[in-house]
């Protein structure tokens, strides 16, 4: 039997046993799309369910998802996984070529694929611009592309959060399609910038203007996960989520409500806001600290290896200083790392020459502080180059 055809008559059987289910778990109504054949489906990414969302609009296509590399990595079920729905592997922080020359092979053969072209879930409930190179797999595919929006699922599901539904609602619709005729027609960066028109989600106007109630216990559980910085201090990992309270050990304490905004409004109201804060005060070095600028303790690291091995390395503490990240008794200079990623909230995944290894942290510790220091090193590099070129 034809692979596709086998993936199509599981997903017909998946679909009538789950999205009844899923449906009711996060309130999630949703288009019902029918490009037809075989498409490229671009979405915004808010939860670790959303591939089973956005399927659920697609009942007459079996989607390939795009999925982290360490999806693979799970023994049984990851076979069970791939033996159902044959996702596609994507090495986060590394550059993903693999990645695209594998969907553009799924395309051809006769299957649909579906990717987050964000590269990872929203920490702060508004969408980050897509990679660049996903207009010229667009245009390279010869499918027809379809944009889809997912709307509530930030307050629905906070990626730091404690993995309880907040059960407000969802909705997931799709917003456009374009034809391969029209994708010819454009060059790849506007198709990139047409995406990003089109999946681009501001959770808190959105919120704003509706005000649904997201109810749930332990609301602000985990969100020492996302935020790093208390404003009050100044100082890197003294915050905690309990209950709904957000404290620090200075004697800051807020409340996070139902609507997912902070009581007292003052510093700061939303998340996005004390986020964009702390990146800023991050990359200005505008924080307390002393020679390191920050570390954790009881990490494990490990090399991944081709074919979805991997070696296991010293790991016990992770530490940032001089532009140097330590990990166990290796280091690494900032500059010499090509691509990094975070996964889920406690997995930092980072490209150094061509190696590729994985840090997994414990307890409270913040991993996305050391990719934010990463980032911002690499952004003001790429702006200092830009106006070196232009002079």
């Amino acid at each position: 039997m034809n692979k596709e055809r086998r993936y199509m008559r599981i997903w017909k059987l998946l679909y009538l046993i789950g999205h009844g289910y899923i449906e009711r778990k996060f309130k999630f109504t949703h288009d019902k799309a029918s490009p037809g054949r075989a498409c490229l489906v671009v979405s915004n990414h808010v939860t670790n369910w959303d591939p089973m969302l956005v399927a659920l609009s697609f009942p007459d296509n079996n989607l390939h998802f795009v999925a982290s590399e360490h999806l693979f990595r799970m023994g049984w079920i990851s076979k069970l996984i791939c033996f159902l729905v044959a996702p596609i592997a994507r090495r986060k922080g590394s550059s993903g070529l693999d990645t695209a020359m594998s969907s553009l092979r799924t395309l051809k053969a006769g299957g649909s694929v579906c990717l987050f072209a964000e590269g990872e879930c929203s920490w702060d409930g508004c969408s980050a611009n897509i990679v660049s190179s996903t207009g010229t797999l667009a245009r390279a595919s010869g499918a027809p592309l379809v944009t889809y929006r997912l709307e509530g699922g930030y307050f629905s599901m906070p990626r730091w959060g404690d993995s309880r539904v907040r059960r407000g609602g969802m909705r997931g619709h799709v917003v456009n399609v374009y034809s391969p005729e029209q994708l010819r027609g454009m060059k790849p960066d506007e198709i990139t910038a047409a995406i990003n028109r089109d999946i681009y989600e501001d959770a808190w106007a959105r919120q704003r203007s509706d005000m649904t109630p997201y109810p749930g216990r332990n609301l602000a559980v985990g969100i020492e996960g996302a935020l790093f910085m208390c404003p009050a201090c100044r100082r890197v990992g003294t915050l905690a989520g309990e209950g709904d309270q957000v404290k620090c050990s200075c004697g800051l304490n807020m409340s996070l409500n139902e609507y997912g905004f902070f009581e007292p409004a003052q510093p700061f109201e939303t998340i996005c806001e004390w986020d964009r804060w702390q990146l800023k005060q991050l990359a200005d070095g505008n924080f307390e600290h002393a020679g390191e600028l920050f570390s954790d303790d009881g990490v494990e690291f490990s090399e991944v290896r081709a074919a979805h091995c991997i070696t296991r390395l010293p790991g016990g503490r992770i530490s940032l200083r001089d532009a140097v990240m330590a990990v166990g008794d290796m280091a690494f200079e900032l500059d010499a790392v090509s691509d990094m990623a975070v996964v889920r909230t406690n997995r930092l995944m980072f490209t150094h020459g061509d190696r590729y290894y994985e840090v997994k942290a414990s307890g409270r510790a913040c991993i996305r502080k050391y990719y934010a220091a990463w980032k911002s090193r690499r952004e003001r590099a790429e702006t200092s180059g830009s106006a070196q070129r232009a002079q």
